[in-house]
């Protein structure tokens, strides 16, 4: 009895898509031998293009086919592509009597040598224009430091450079399934954002084509194939085109393009660390062809972006292992030495849960169990760590889905990670995740049926792609590469601490004692200094004081400048921001906003810097409320310093718009303290200079006790004229604009400028089609577009009251008509600053 054939995704995948034995017929292909002189088989379809008249039978050589120099072209370009992969790209070829240019893609595959031409593109300068539209986004999708925001910004720059009406990334999951992180689409079509696709809508063969051949064309999802002549001998090998353009494609492939309302197809494989990532997936709704330089440049395009995907994933996990590690240092440098190690691990569980965002952790240490927060039972944890020792000895063990090993389990508790202590693997670490309980949007109920093919029962795609939710349970939020990378550093670091533990712990003891002999000498040292800096203050105060009042307020501002250098001196460890220093003055005399402004780098001192600056200036404030610019309300204070070349620490006080000052008649204590703390404890400098308009000084710190630091940093309020003074919060903005870069460049302007709802079109029939769809607020019309005008646009926007404006390259306003010459007119290159003012000008 014949058992039928189970019909499930293992069959699906048996499918032989890489030998189909026929190409699609926007081209023709010829297959010679490996010496590139004679043909072995041919598209039915060669003749048309070579205007060859004889019978395509193997053995003829390719030369009265092709043509004697395009034969000596095909074999120089074989002899270059030798390698698995690589070809080489012929273009603006022609054949003996005819007129049409074509372009050929030849590569060598397991002993035979194929050529695949296609009629070349129609502008001649497509390949110039091809390789500087591939540099231009290269270099766009370089300035993206996360895979969010590269994908956002790669599906943008790949609509524009392909024309295709929606662009997606779809990326690989854990389990096979693929979902669509970012999209860019005419605003026609429904959006597939966010949304799952089953792991066998792309079947195992077909990934492994898309790893080896990283582009790929379907110009027409109903085209008719070409067959490959003359048909296989019975005992000759199948023509593999797993490398080839105009490979021909699964019936069932085409089938599920249609369903989704696809005429034509285009996708760039993102491999990286030689996986499929994911794919640059192209749809068009109704058939195209993308030049070939085009698609080299996509293809290099994808190569890069595949490469900036793998950056921004491994600086991601370098981050968030950089971050997980200073964590631990905080957690160790807790530990105590003189506990067992298992107890001291034992207080800090949840913290170490915390590391990757976990519900719980246990610690199996010594036959011993501590636990902290939502974990497994003692007998349960020792279970999976059975299977953790028997499927990952002495590595990490993870599962998501901890009910597969466990019988009869229903607690919350989905997902576990063991991170070995020991290499015998008796101690662990286990960490735990609580189940998330979550919806997944899939394109369509995710089941396929099935039908009869010439290759038996196969899985056939589904006719809807309308949004279908799956409520998922059981599972805890995946672990990811990161998290597996945090683990991994725990496993190592905890290890070190554990077999250092014992040799550390003694020598530890004997220190400790040291430690506090150093850190009493070091107070006693510090209090004496502090207690002699006060008692100078006190005496030189009063030696200078005219009454007991102004005694008690002047000792006291200077006992608190000297405190409040010591609190930021000790919260700084050593020495603190400058900026902080100022800022704290500053907000003691700054009554009135604005007339007090702090400009500078961001500038650290150490301790000794530190408390003689804050005395400094404290006196210089102090003086100028009294005296000086802050003594009456239209007085102004500006206070800038910068780092010299040497590493100096140069400061500049102008004071203006105060009562007239003149040089004082004697030097009091503290233009004493001002002078001698700066030039004597630093030896730094002062000069300062009584001017009628106000006193001006400049104080110098040298670069021995200056550093420069990247916390406190004041710059000046910048007004940006125009750009940040638009009202386009809101606001439908219709961009039309027939170069792509541009187009995108205005794009990223006006989100600067705070517009979010943004449509491009390139042509006017796109431009008046979105208009019908949805009336936008405000357009940007790029008056020439290619061979055509915005003209009839813009009537249609003056009709509307739509407020519109002209971007041009031309200068003179003469080739707009008449009737237009009134609206506002922005000539290309636009700054921002530019096209803001217009804005506010056609806005009112």
């Amino acid at each position: 009895m014949n058992v039928p054939e189970p019909v499930n995704l293992t069959n699906c995948d048996r499918e032989p898509i890489h030998i189909p034995g026929s190409i699609q017929p926007h081209g023709a292909m010829l297959v010679m031998d490996p010496s590139g002189q004679k043909l072995l088989f041919a598209s039915a379809n060669i003749p048309c293009i070579t205007g060859y008249g004889g019978d395509l039978i193997p053995g003829t050589a390719i030369s009265l086919i092709v043509g004697e120099k395009n034969a000596h072209d095909f074999r120089n370009a074989a002899a270059k592509a030798r390698e698995p992969g690589l070809s080489s790209v012929i273009l603006g070829l022609r054949f003996p009597g005819k007129s049409l240019l074509y372009d050929a893609v030849v590569h060598t595959h397991l002993e035979r040598t194929f050529v695949e031409i296609e009629p070349c593109a129609d502008r001649g300068q497509s390949a110039r224009e091809a390789l500087d539209l591939t540099r231009s986004l290269i270099h766009r999708i370089g300035r993206e430091e996360t895979v969010e925001r590269v994908a956002k910004t790669g599906v943008r720059l790949v609509r524009a450079m392909l024309g295709y009406d929606r662009v997606m990334i779809y990326q690989f999951l854990h389990n096979g399934a693929g979902r669509v992180i970012a999209e860019a689409k005419s605003p026609t079509l429904g959006s597939f954002m966010g949304q799952h696709f089953p792991a066998s809508d792309i079947p195992l063969q077909a990934r492994h084509l898309y790893l080896v051949n990283t582009i790929r064309m379907i110009s027409d999802t109903s085209y008719q194939s070409i067959a490959l002549c003359p048909s296989l001998e019975s005992d000759e090998p199948a023509i593999d085109m797993s490398f080839a353009q105009l490979r021909s494609v699964s019936p069932i492939h085409c089938q599920y393009l249609q369903n989704m309302g696809v005429s034509a197809s285009l996708s760039i494989s993102i491999v990286v660390d030689d996986e499929l990532w994911g794919l640059i997936a192209c749809h068009h709704d109704s058939p195209k062809v993308a030049p070939l330089p085009l698609r080299i440049g996509a293809e290099l395009f994808g190569q890069y972006f595949s490469l900036h995907i793998a950056d921004c994933e491994r600086r991601t996990t370098l981050q968030v292992t950089a971050d997980a590690r200073t964590k631990l240092d905080a957690i160790v440098s807790q530990l105590s030495i003189s506990d067992e190690i298992r107890d001291s691990l034992g207080k800090q569980l949840s913290r170490l849960s915390e590391l990757v965002a976990g519900n719980g952790a246990a610690l199996w240490m010594n036959g011993q169990w501590l636990q902290s927060g939502d974990t497994l039972d003692e007998h349960q944890t020792r279970q999976l760590l059975k299977v953790a020792g028997r499927d990952s000895p002495r590595e990490l063990w993870a599962s998501q889905e901890i009910r597969g090993h466990l019988t009869d389990y229903t607690g919350s508790v989905a997902g576990m990670l063991a991170i070995p202590l020991s290499m015998a693997f008796s101690d662990y670490l286990v960490l735990f995740r609580n189940e998330e309980a979550h919806a997944i949007e899939w394109a369509g109920e995710p089941v396929k049926t099935t039908a009869e093919t010439p290759f038996g029962a196969r899985l056939t795609p589904r006719g809807s792609f309308d949004t279908w939710r799956e409520e998922v349970r059981g599972r805890s939020t995946p672990w990811t590469a990161s998290d597996l990378s945090v683990a991994q550093s725990i496993g190592t670091y905890l290890r070190d601490v554990i077999l250092r533990q014992n040799e550390l712990s003694e020598q530890e003891r004997a220190k400790t004692e040291q430690r506090r002999r150093v850190l009493n000498a070091e107070l006693n040292h510090r209090v004496k200094n502090i207690l002699s800096l006060v008692k100078s203050i006190a005496l030189q105060t009063g030696a200078n004081a005219a009454n007991i009042a102004d005694y008690a307020q002047t000792l006291e501002g200077r006992l608190r400048a000297l405190a409040s250098a010591h609190d930021q001196s000790l919260d700084g460890k050593d020495g603190g921001s400058l900026a902080g220093l100022l800022e704290t003055e500053v907000n003691l005399y700054s009554d009135t906003p604005g007339r007090i402004t702090l400009e500078g780098p961001p500038v650290h001192l150490d301790q000794r810097a530190f408390s003689v600056i804050a005395m400094v200036f404290h006196e210089m404030m102090t003086n100028a409320a009294k005296y000086g610019a802050l003594s009456v309300p239209e007085g102004r204070l500006k206070i800038r310093w910068k780092l010299e070349a040497s590493g100096d620490c140069e400061m500049f006080w102008n004071e203006t718009n105060g009562p007239s000052v003149t040089w004082p008649s004697r030097t009091g204590f503290g233009s004493k303290l001002i002078k001698n703390s700066l030039e004597y404890d630093l030896r730094g400098k002062t000069r300062i200079e009584y001017h009628r308009d106000g006193l001006q000084a400049q104080f110098s710190v040298p670069s021995v006790y200056v550093t420069q630091s990247y916390d406190g940093l004041i710059t000046p309020d910048i007004q940006i004229e125009a750009v940040g003074k638009t009202h386009i919060d809101g606001m439908k903005i219709l961009v039309v604009e027939d170069q792509s870069l541009i187009a995108l460049d205005m794009e990223n302007t006006l989100r600067k400028l705070g517009a979010e709802h943004i449509n491009l079109a390139s042509n006017a029939p796109e431009a008046l089609e979105m208009i019908e769809i949805s009336k936008p607020n405000l357009a940007i019309l790029d008056f020439n577009l290619g061979d055509n005008t915005s003209e009839n646009i813009a009537e249609l926007l003056l009709k509307l009251k739509i407020p519109f404006l002209f971007t041009t390259g031309y200068s003179d306003r003469t080739l707009i008509p008449e009737k237009l010459r009134d609206i506002t007119i922005v000539r290309k290159p636009i700054s921002d600053s530019a096209i803001a003012a217009a804005i506010n000008s056609v806005l009112g």
